[in-house]
């Protein structure tokens, strides 16, 4: 029986918050303004979500599934359909944490595109100081290919990237979490598992959601959602809440 699945815009926003990015590329070109800023939205699970990222393609009607040998990607480039069915679902159900940032920045670019500031040399160095530090907990992005852009583009620049990051205001999403973007969440970078431990007998069943360390606000609200769990740094640039239960034998 074919799998049937209910994909809420809440849901969207939690999976998005989860599994999704924002991103403005630089692309070089030969005609015309030599950089092009592309917007880009992403989705990417492990490729035994295919199905459900089939039926959330179909759902949503735009963009295109990619897939290697381990994921399954969902991507947007196109300007029209960032800015007629994107901006509208995350304006109406945003995402939040450093991610709501990110997504601000992405805004921003995609109406700028859209109004064809970019075919301007001013236009596209105004995306690029907007925009090429964005993500910064997850980026490889640095000053020296920030640089070379500038060089591409007959620029010089001394702007620090600190300058850059902070240059759009971003407001604090406080909103309560809704138990649909849970869902998402959840369906995103949530774990169930049962751990044994021989030492003491122990049989540990866990409830774990792991983000990157700038969504760590979500994860102190998922405990006062759920009214339980702890939440706490991990070795790698990320943090996890976890819940768990212990059955001794």
């Amino acid at each position: 029986m074919k799998k049937k699945y209910n994909f809420t815009r809440d849901w969207i926003s939690g999976f998005t918050q989860s599994d999704g990015s924002f991103v403005v590329s630089f692309l070089k070109q030969k005609k015309g303004v030599p950089i092009r800023p592309q917007p880009v939205f992403n989705l990417t699970q492990s490729i035994v979500e295919l199905e459900m990222f089939k039926a959330l393609h179909k759902q949503l009607g735009i963009g295109k599934i990619y897939t290697n040998r381990k994921n399954v990607v969902f991507v947007v480039k196109s300007i029209d359909e960032i800015v007629d069915i994107l901006l509208p679902l995350f304006d109406k159900h945003p995402v939040k944490g450093g991610k709501f940032s990110a997504y601000t920045i992405f805004k921003e670019v995609s109406l700028m595109i859209k109004e064809k500031k970019h075919l301007t040399i001013e236009g596209t160095l105004q995306i690029l100081n907007l925009a090429y530090f964005m993500n910064k907990d997850t980026s490889l992005r640095n000053e020296e290919s920030f640089k070379l852009l500038h060089q591409i583009l007959n620029l010089n620049t001394n702007i620090s990237n600190s300058n850059l990051i902070n240059s759009v205001h971003t407001q604090k999403m406080n909103e309560p979490l809704t138990l649909e973007f849970v869902r998402g969440l959840i369906d995103g970078d949530g774990s169930f598992n049962i751990s044994f431990a021989t030492t003491r007998k122990r049989i540990v069943a866990n409830f774990t959601v792991v983000m990157e360390i700038s969504s760590i606000s979500i994860l102190n609200q998922l405990v006062e959602f759920f009214k339980c769990g702890t939440v706490y740094k991990l070795p790698s640039a990320a943090v996890a809440q976890r819940v768990s239960s212990t059955i001794y034998r």
